[in-house]
C-alpha cells in the first residue's frame, strides 16, 4: 500500500477487497460502513501502510494482507488476509501471509497475533502450517 500510494482511492479499493474477501468467513456478519472501516483499521496508530501487501492483476487487487503494529501490547496483529475466490487455490494466500510474517519481523516484531473463527479450516491449516500455535482462538507465531 506504501509503494501504490496510501491515497484515498487506494483506501477505498482495499475497503472492497476485504469486504469482498470477508464475505466467506463462517457467520461473518455484516461489514463494516466505509467510514467505520477507516475509523477502525486505517486511522489509528497501528495502522502502518507498509502493512498492507496486496495483490494485483491486470491492474485489479485480487488479494489481501493486513498486519497493524501494536508496540504496548508488543505484538504485530495479523488483522486479514484474503484472496478473491477467482483467484484462490493457487498459493496466493501462503505469500501474501509469508509477506505479512516479514513485515512484521522487519517491524521489530517477535509475535505475530491473529484470530480466527473455528470454522475456517483453509485459514486455521495454513497458519498452523506456518507455525501459528492455538490459544483460545487466537493463533501466534514467534519469530526468532
Amino acid at each position: 500500500m506504501s509503494d501504490l500510494g496510501d491515497t484515498a482511492e487506494c483506501r477505498r479499493a482495499l475497503y472492497e477487497l476485504n469486504k469482498t474477501c470477508s464475505a466467506g468467513i463462517p457467520e461473518r456478519g455484516e461489514f463494516c460502513t466505509f467510514q467505520e472501516y477507516l475509523a477502525e483499521r486505517i486511522d489509528t496508530p497501528a495502522y502502518d501502510a507498509r502493512g498492507i501487501v496486496v495483490a494485483m492483476r491486470n491492474d485489479g487487487w485480487t488479494g489481501m494482507a493486513a498486519t497493524s503494529l501494536h508496540p504496548a501490547a508488543g505484538y504485530a496483529f495479523s488483522e486479514m488476509t484474503g484472496v478473491l475466490a477467482a483467484h484462490r487455490g493457487r498459493g496466493l494466500s501462503l505469500a501474501l501471509k509469508l509477506l505479512a510474517i516479514r513485515f512484521a519481523r522487519s517491524s521489530g516484531y517477535r509475535w505475530l497475533r491473529t484470530l480466527h473463527h473455528p470454522g475456517n479450516a483453509s485459514a486455521i491449516g495454513m497458519n498452523r502450517r506456518l507455525g501459528f500455535v492455538d490459544e483460545d482462538r487466537q493463533l501466534w507465531l514467534r519469530g526468532g
